[in-house]
């Protein structure tokens, strides 16, 4: 049984792991983007479920990347629901 070269194995695992992470990066960006089309209630989750990315790991994501988005599109969802009046 001849010895493994650890070298070798390392430079091919620090290859694969360079293209896993911009995989992982365009990934995310679309599954972002895709997200940030709509602030219709539900829609990041639904999102997140396509691109088998945790809804609250996405959310984390389009936290850092667009401080402030969440807030705006449920300010946005709050707004758009009709006004109940008061019962008399």
């Amino acid at each position: 049984m001849s010895k493994p070269d650890f070298a070798a194995l390392r430079k091919r695992v620090e290859k694969a792991e360079k293209t896993a992470a911009g995989y992982r990066a365009e990934w995310y960006e679309a599954a972002i983007a895709e997200a940030m089309t709509s602030t219709e209630y539900g829609h990041v989750s639904a999102v997140a479920r396509e691109a088998g990315i945790n809804v609250q790991h996405l959310r984390d994501l389009i936290g850092k990347a667009h401080p402030g988005w969440l807030a705006r599109a449920s300010e946005e969802r709050q707004a758009a629901k009709p006004k109940r009046k008061k019962p008399a």
